[in-house]
């Protein structure tokens, strides 16, 4: 009985403490409340006080009244006090304090999109481009859908300078910018500026791949490092080297393909080819009767010969990263890197190889589009050549000729050269109607 009763005790004794509890709460609200009514009536006395001052002109007053009450008081109106801030600061013509603000805002996250744009313009006019770049990428981060934030960001992201060459003829590079030039007579070697870093001396000259390039010196194969020193010999006679990547060498010796390592020694043994492609990842493509196969680095198969054909990069290579487009009885595709396709049943015309971002597709009438990683249709066919996606520009040919065109379809560099190739690491090679070569540079890429 007796533990009956102090059950009942410690019951009604809870529930006291609950009621005291929930009594204790409702007070704090309604003092909170209270307080914060208080609060904010205070702060509007303050705001009145400083619209008065503005109405009358006496703008640096009103300023100093608004940014009291801001600072005072923090309350759900400070954004629309903001504002107001602004519009006396835009009256009154203080640039910098007015900027500082809306720099604020941003910073908080609280500047609505017109205002990213604003400040972004006011960096461009004032030929800091770099900064409206950062402000703009800002404001895409928050307003992911806006079209006008989006398109600013990108008519500054392509900004772009170029060097002049007057080489016969230059290569694709890879991303050392190490590039293979003719000057009419022999080959050598320039840099991004068109300056000379290794003499014309040579009979052919292929892309550094690492360290090292193929050349071919007085007949004979070598390959050589960024010093133009001797690194190896070819002692078998190839008739001729398609292609180095990484410290694989694809030769060609009495018209089969073989697989030789830097040191040009056969790796493939009796193994030939009628063809064989190299990539950066190790894999590589070998074609026999007609079908290719993909083979790994240690020369084993990864896929029986499967594809009709490969899409060769601008790079002559046929995978970027985990990606390469090759096609089936159906048409073409993108595969990874067992060979697998990406995705079922989407198959184009056409294609060209994977650069690293949407690829050129075609429908077969030869017009050209972009489809996306999905297989998806990115962009129409519209286009009378393409390069794939690579820095997020596509070079396209319109009528007869070359220029290129954002992941939106915008054109950022007008169509005005005979021949364009893709980017890398923010330059690219295009040739002028005039003959000349010219080095494309994003001058803002390393933002992007």
């Amino acid at each position: 009985m007796a533990k009956k009763k102090n059950l009942v005790a410690r019951t009604k004794s809870n529930l006291t403490l609950l009621l005291v509890a929930i009594i204790a709460v409702g007070w704090i609200l309604t003092l909170s409340t209270i307080m914060s009514e208080d609060v904010v009536s205070a702060q509007n006395e303050m705001i009145e006080a400083a619209r008065k001052y503005a109405e009358d002109g006496l703008y640096v007053k009103a300023a100093r009244q608004y940014l009291s009450a801001l600072g005072a008081y923090k309350t759900e109106n400070n954004f629309k006090y903001q504002t107001e801030l602004l519009d006396v600061y835009r009256s009154a013509e203080m640039t910098d304090e007015y900027y500082s603000l809306i720099d604020s805002r941003i910073s908080e996250g609280t500047a609505p999109a017109e205002e990213y744009i604003e400040r972004a313009q006011q960096y461009t006019d004032r030929g800091s481009e770099s900064s409206a770049i950062n402000v703009l990428k800002s404001g895409l981060e928050k307003y992911a859908d806006n079209t006008e934030i989006r398109d600013f960001y990108e008519s500054l992201s392509y900004i772009n300078t170029y060097t002049s060459s007057t080489c016969a003829e230059l290569s694709v590079p890879n991303s050392d910018w190490y590039v293979p030039a003719f000057d009419g007579e022999k080959w050598g070697y320039i840099n991004v500026k068109g300056k000379t870093v290794l003499d014309f001396v040579y009979d052919e000259a292929m892309p550094f791949s690492g360290s090292y390039a193929v050349v071919k010196l007085d007949g004979q194969y070598i390959t050589v490092d960024k010093n133009g020193r001797k690194n190896s010999i070819d002692k078998i006679g190839l008739d001729s080297v398609k292609s180095m990547v990484g410290n694989r060498i694809v030769g060609i010796k009495d018209g089969r393909c073989g697989i030789y390592n830097i040191d040009f020694k056969l790796l493939s043994g009796d193994e030939s080819y009628e063809d064989a492609v190299l990539s950066d990842n190790g894999i590589i493509a070998v074609r026999k009767n007609g079908k290719w196969a993909l083979i790994g680095s240690d020369l084993k198969a990864i896929t029986d010969y499967i594809f009709t054909d490969i899409a060769v990069n601008s790079r002559g290579q046929l995978f970027n990263g985990s990606r390469a487009v090759a096609a089936d009885e159906k048409g073409y595709f993108l595969i990874n890197n067992e060979g697998k396709a990406y995705y079922d049943n989407i198959r184009f015309a056409d294609a060209k190889g994977f650069e690293g971002g949407y690829y050129a597709v075609s429908d077969g009438s030869g017009k050209w589009g972009f489809a996306g990683l999905k297989g998806e249709l990115i962009l129409d066919y519209q286009y009378d050549d393409a390069r794939s996606f690579s820095n997020r520009l596509a070079a396209v040919k319109i009528g007869d000729v070359w220029g290129y065109v954002n992941m939106y379809g915008t054109v950022q560099i007008e169509p005005q050269f005979t021949d364009a190739n893709i980017f890398i690491e923010g330059s690219a090679l295009a040739k002028s109607a005039d003959g000349t070569y010219k080095i494309l540079t994003l001058k803002y890429y390393s933002l992007f």
